[in-house]
């Protein structure tokens, strides 16, 4: 799939409007989608980080198919918010999270999210990612950027998958920088993917729906 690349843009913290950006201009190319609509539609606060929930939700009422696959206990975090991210991730990512998030509001929509998304509750695998590029689903990956491009420390941030070519991931990153078909190796991707721990990996997929 050729698929189209946009940055992040503005404070840095647009990485999931620009692969959504990415996934809609891909999947739905006669519309133009503005980073303003996209804040609004992924109810992105100014200088915080986007949970995926309000614009999956925004998809399914638009046609549009997605999976989810990770094993993240969304009802227990409607329960327990914060609390919960800090026993899920510990103490660096959990706080990461919550530093970064209005987790009140992603509570709330989270309560809504769960009862409506179809969550598949494992671990993904690279098995995964291929099979659903085969069968043209857009792959959304949230991973730790810091491990990514070889840094210490942990920085949440969304990249599309393009191919799967060997033992090399070929993949969008939004930035910043930004970087476009940006090659790494499975173990690097593996490593960023899985962080803290393999348990951690998510996987985000959109397609058309079938008729």
């Amino acid at each position: 799939m050729k698929i189209p690349f946009y940055p992040n843009t503005g404070d840095g913290t647009h990485c999931f409007q620009a692969a959504l950006k990415m996934a809609l201009g891909m999947l739905i190319p006669e519309k133009e989608f503005s980073y303003e609509y996209l804040d609004e539609i992924s109810n992105k606060k100014p200088g915080k980080w986007t949970w995926p929930t309000s614009a999956m939700l925004w998809m399914m009422d638009q046609g549009l198919e997605i999976g989810l696959i990770e094993e993240f206990d969304y009802r227990a975090f409607v329960d327990r918010g914060g609390e919960y991210l800090l026993e899920r991730y510990g103490e660096e990512v959990g706080r990461a999270q919550i530093e970064n998030s209005d987790v009140e509001e992603e509570r709330t929509i989270a309560k809504e999210f769960v009862d409506k998304a179809p969550i598949e509750y494992r671990i993904p695998q690279l098995d995964d990612i291929e099979a659903l590029l085969k069968s043209q689903h857009i792959v959304i990956i949230n991973l730790n950027s810091a491990a990514l491009h070889g840094h210490e420390g942990y920085a949440g941030h969304f990249i599309v998958i393009c191919d799967i070519v060997g033992d090399r991931i070929i993949l969008h990153d939004p930035g910043m920088p930004p970087m476009p078909n940006f090659e790494v190796s499975q173990e690097i991707f593996e490593r960023a993917w899985g962080y803290p721990t393999v348990n951690d990996r998510n996987l985000l997929s959109i397609c058309k729906r079938k008729r």
